[in-house]
């Protein structure tokens, strides 16, 4: 399985973006991991033609670039990791945050949420999607600032082949704290189309279904560790994870993605993005394919410290 043995946090400098910071530090902390903390200072991207008459923008380049180093800084102090490496840079926020985590070789990406994401109508705004679309590691999203471990975490998977890394993940989270790991399946109904062709009955169905939850995480090397347990659910897979994340009081959800690409949005939202706009708790995503290098290739400068 893989480890995650260096964690990126990402911030504004806003209050969303010091849970990013606490929970990373705090929980690469517990997990004996490295912690490094990014921010970006997007401000600088005015073009010269439309700036106010008499105002030259790279004036006050580097009064912007310190006033981010001094507020990341303050947050990294807060978090109780003063002498975490700092990164500031000036440009496009998710191509140069992942960038970062490219160069710093990050297993694991932190960036801050809204802890009530039915008033903002996502668990993270834009620049966080926009991230998430580039990320090719996982990324938490820290809906709070956590100091303390992660207990419960609930990894959806979907018994596809992109299963394995979503386990990955959520165990690595979960291994770091001593937390208990559930696997969830959920069995939605078949289109109307296929289920009047179905040579099979519903129950015959949820045995496969079960069937292959076992062979995935025998596969992924869990089958027998005593913290791991299985569920099955039947239903819209975004509700019932949502649901079973309740019942069981779960303080982080793992999920996977294959993109956001799309047809994800045309055929009514992934189960991930559908999770993102209604869950209110810290999610891992679990990217299903890396980012085409030339993707990353986007304006900015380095203000490393």
């Amino acid at each position: 399985m893989a480890e995650l043995k260096k964690v990126l946090a990402a911030s504004d400098g806003s209050e969303h973006g010091l849970n990013a910071i606490v929970t990373a530090a705090s929980w690469a902390r517990r997990a004996g991991a490295r912690f490094e903390a990014v921010t970006v200072v997007e401000v600088l991207l005015l073009p010269p033609a439309h700036a106010p008459p008499g105002v030259d923008a790279t004036e006050f380049e580097p009064a912007l670039v310190t006033e981010a180093r001094e507020s990341l800084e303050g947050q990294v102090r807060q978090a109780g990791a003063p002498q975490a490496p700092l990164h500031v840079r000036a440009g496009l926020a998710p191509q140069l945050v992942n960038r970062v985590a490219d160069e710093v070789k990050a297993d694991l990406l932190v960036v801050g949420a809204d802890p009530q994401p039915a008033l903002t109508r996502s668990l993270v705004g834009s620049t966080g999607r926009r991230i998430l679309y580039l990320a090719d590691r996982p990324v938490l999203l820290a809906s709070e600032p956590r100091r303390e471990p992660f207990r419960r975490v609930l990894a959806a998977v979907d018994l596809s082949e992109k299963s394995g890394a979503v386990l990955e993940g959520a165990w690595a989270i979960a291994r770091g704290d001593g937390a208990a790991l559930r696997v969830l399946y959920v069995l939605e109904p078949l289109p109307l189309m296929l289920a009047r062709k179905a040579l099979y009955e519903e129950s015959e169905r949820r045995r496969h279904g079960e069937d292959q939850m076992r062979q995935v995480l025998a596969a992924a090397g869990l089958q027998k560790e005593r913290t791991v347990d299985e569920r099955m659910r039947q239903g819209h897979a975004g509700r019932e994870i949502l649901q079973e994340a309740q019942d069981w009081d779960a303080d982080l959800i793992a999920v996977g993605t294959h993109g956001f690409g799309f047809f994800d949005r045309l055929l009514f939202g992934s189960t991930a993005l559908y999770v993102l706009r209604h869950g209110q708790r810290s999610t891992l995503v679990v990217p299903g394919q890396p980012v085409p290098p030339d993707t990353m290739k986007r304006r900015g400068r380095p203000w490393t410290t």
